[in-house]
């Protein structure tokens, strides 16, 4: 299934979305060389964990750094922050032209984004806009946001809310590890969601277990 790909474009709210969602198959398709762009639709900016060290002040600057950090482990190839405040997403034309504008860039393959039933308000509307803006940037409109690109396929990926089904469940358990590891280097957010690493492991043990795997992660 994900050998045939050349490019994919992962498109996550905020940073540490794309580690949690699928990080064991960004790490599989990264390692059998196909391109991964990553894009965090927000700042990250209201990410803080008000019992620590991190405040409006240095929070942008810190998940940006982590990011990065993730994406060392996680091998994709270029990021693209489009800064929005967090929360504050909407299905804005300005916002929904800059997301064809970014498909008909890096024109994947295979986009991965959030599912529509998430309870994060930011995951639901980036769901919504990503899948108008994938069937907008294949009509042969707005030449000024970049030639015309039709994608293959469009995946939800699970962040807290367990997807009401699934269409796929990838085998990561060769790349769990990494997925772990890029998870680590999120030291700022670990606080804020408690126990997201008994989260994630259990998440990936019950789609692995589904298909007969130590490890998967589950798209829809």
């Amino acid at each position: 299934m994900i050998k045939t790909l050349s490019k994919v474009l992962v498109i996550a709210a905020h940073q540490d979305d794309e580690t949690i969602g699928c990080a064991g198959t960004i790490k599989r398709l990264t390692d059998q060389g196909t391109t991964v762009d990553v894009v965090f639709v927000t700042s990250g900016d209201t990410g803080i964990d008000h019992s620590g060290d991190y405040s409006s002040d240095n929070i942008i600057s810190v998940r940006n750094t982590e990011a990065m950090a993730a994406k060392q482990i996680l091998g994709w190839d270029s990021t693209i922050s489009l800064g929005i405040k967090t929360q504050c997403v909407q299905n804005t034309q300005e916002l929904f032209h800059r997301m064809i504008k970014v498909i008909r860039e890096c024109k994947p393959d295979l986009v991965i984004t959030h599912a529509d039933v998430d309870k994060h308000r930011d995951h639901r509307n980036i769901s919504e806009i990503v899948k108008e803006a994938c069937w907008k940037a294949n009509e042969l409109i707005h030449p000024e946001l970049g030639e015309v690109h039709k994608i293959k396929d469009l995946w939800a990926m699970e962040i807290l809310d367990l997807l009401p089904r699934t269409d796929y469940i990838i085998d990561i358990t060769e790349t769990y590890e990494s997925k772990v590891k890029a998870l680590s280097v999120y030291n700022s957010q670990q606080d804020i969601i408690d126990g997201i690493f008994n989260h994630v492991d259990g998440m990936a043990k019950v789609r692995g277990h589904a298909i007969g795997k130590k490890y998967g992660e589950a798209v829809m």
